[in-house]
């Protein structure tokens, strides 16, 4: 007697097949995704200084109790909204993938030690993190990063520099 053969079971068959192609094409599309990190690997409850300087010109600001000041000798109050703005758009921002690793196209990307913008971050005299901060010809809306002791140049997700400046008269 010959055993009749399930009608669903060639459909089945074809789900299968389709699932596992799915699933191969998906595992092989994730490896071309952009690695998004954070730009500083900090606490920031921990950073309670920080000097934003470019080439000579300085600012470096301490937190005072529950206020921000500047280091002497700057004079003037610090405007909370600029505070939070750089906190949430700078020691919070995000990074993708690097753009070069080559040491020579730093000023094209304007992240060598006189084109970029210097920010570190401290737990009193302790540095907790520094990058230099460039501005892209090409998107306004992205800056580049580098790290001083990280050949490779890469690309923010949002515009950092519009929330940071090496001038005291920014941060009034």
């Amino acid at each position: 007697m010959a055993k009749k053969q399930n009608p669903w079971s060639k459909y089945i068959i074809l789900l299968v097949i389709a699932v596992l192609l799915l699933l191969v094409v998906s595992l092989k599309n994730r490896r071309y995704q952009p690695n998004v990190s954070r730009v500083f690997d900090v606490n920031v409850e921990d950073v309670n200084a920080f000097t934003v300087s470019k080439d000579t010109v300085s600012v470096t600001l301490l937190k005072a109790d529950t206020t921000w000041v500047f280091a002497e000798p700057d004079t003037g109050t610090v405007k909370d909204y600029r505070i939070e703005n750089f906190f949430k758009n700078v020691v919070n921002a995000k990074k993708t993938g690097f753009v070069t690793k080559n040491p020579d196209k730093y000023d094209q990307y304007n992240v060598s030690d006189t084109k970029g913008l210097k920010v570190e971050l401290k737990k009193g005299e302790f540095v907790l993190g520094t990058i230099y901060l460039g501005r892209s010809k090409a998107n306004w809306s992205q800056n580049y990063i580098r790290y001083p002791d990280d050949p490779k140049v890469y690309s923010s997700q949002k515009n950092m520099l519009s929330y940071a400046s090496e001038r005291a008269s920014f941060w009034r």
